[in-house]
């Protein structure tokens, strides 16, 4: 039996997905929040107040690119190299409004599985692995017609650091548009240092009661070079 829901009854859960892709990569990811309080109160505690939620996301991402590469005994070789990865996590988090600005924080853990290519045979593949995992997201009203975003990442494996900020302002109610700015880097797997990528662009929004669209281009400048991207992210709430 389907128990009809009302108009009035506030959203409780959070879905959320997206993709990017660019010049030699593409990925996909999905997110589902829940409002705990939602779920063990009698009267359901609107996602967008303040407590305890629960996250649970997946998602893809492939890497392939040609390079010529030094084979010894043999010299300079053009080879295609590719690697794929694929994770899910489980993250316990809170919302908490401090006037202005709606902050929550993430943490938890999650499970990955990486794997390396050269012309199809194994290039010494990570393999699956286990990881802890904090995420820090912010947005701050700067005034009735603008805004700032930042969101922010860790993982431990490899201390990955992931951020973007997005700087917004309402041309309607609905639209909001402005640039953005991300950031990547990571310890590398072999030897020391880290690598790091930065990426400049801007951003379209639209947002509704239920829910937002927002897509966003740009470039990202890294080691190999500079390199045109997309996204596309899409959330709703019910």
């Amino acid at each position: 039996m389907i128990v009809p829901v009302r108009a009035d009854e506030p959203p409780t859960v959070e879905v959320s997905g997206g993709g990017e892709i660019g010049y030699h990569l593409w990925s996909a990811y999905t997110n589902t929040t829940v409002a705990l309080s939602g779920l063990i109160a009698s009267v359901p505690k609107s996602i967008r107040e303040d407590g305890w939620r629960l996250r649970a996301g997946a998602g893809y991402w492939e890497y392939a690119r040609r390079q010529t590469i030094w084979i010894s005994g043999v010299g300079e070789q053009s080879v295609r190299r590719r690697r794929t990865g694929s994770f899910a996590d489980a993250l316990l988090g809170y919302q908490a409004g401090l006037g202005p600005l709606t902050l929550k924080v993430f943490a938890g853990a999650v499970y990955a599985n990486e794997r390396r290519l050269i012309d199809g045979e194994d290039e010494g593949s990570i393999g699956p692995y286990t990881a802890a995992r904090v995420l820090v997201e912010s947005w701050y009203n700067l005034t009735p017609n603008s805004f700032a975003q930042l969101d922010a990442g860790w993982m431990s494996r490899l201390d990955e650091i992931t951020a973007r900020g997005r700087l917004g302002y309402r041309i309607t109610p609905e639209i909001s548009l402005g640039p953005e700015i991300g950031y990547w880097s990571a310890a590398r797997e072999w030897g020391s240092g880290r690598d790091d990528l930065i990426r400049y662009g801007g951003f379209v929004r639209y947002e509704w009661t239920a829910g937002e669209v927002s897509i966003s281009a740009g470039m990202t400048d890294g080691a190999e070079g500079s390199e045109l991207y997309a996204t596309l992210n899409a959330l709703l709430r019910f």
